[in-house]
């Protein structure tokens, strides 16, 4: 695989543990980073930068001091997983010729464009699709 190539990074794979973790707390309690880091065995500090990242979706909800920690500031039911993974991973398109507005040389006369381009319609629509409440009901279905 090309760098990049389909493949998810270890900074969305944690802030989706992280962010499911969340999800998990009854009445959306809060929970302190430190404990996520420790159960889930992430750093803390990487998992602050992954909190850092997700800011701006306005997904988290953060209470700072003694007591604090962080709960998920809108339903499971009403987190796209495509935003997620766009705003951790940057570029979710599986080669690197369909990201953002990169110009191929060889476009006009590629014969696997149409391929990925399918492929990755099929990818984002697959994460438009899903929230974090489905991978929790997914979980819970035998």
């Amino acid at each position: 695989l090309e760098e990049n190539d389909m493949r998810f990074s270890t900074r969305t794979r944690y802030g989706l543990r992280f962010l499911l973790r969340l999800a998990q707390q009854p009445d959306g309690s809060l929970v302190q980073l430190g404990q996520v880091a420790q159960e889930e065995n992430i750093s803390s500090g990487y998992l602050e930068q992954i909190v850092r990242a997700l800011k701006p979706l306005d997904i988290l909800f953060a209470v700072r001091g003694s007591g604090g920690g962080y709960r998920l500031a809108r339903p499971a039911s009403r987190i796209n997983l495509e935003e997620v993974f766009a705003r951790l991973e940057g570029e979710i398109s599986p080669v690197s010729c369909l990201s953002g507005g990169k110009h191929c040389e060889r476009q006009d006369t590629c014969t696997s464009r149409q391929f990925w381009h399918e492929l990755d319609e099929h990818v984002r629509t697959f994460l438009r699709k899903r929230t974090l409440q489905d991978i929790l009901d997914a979980e819970k279905t035998p």
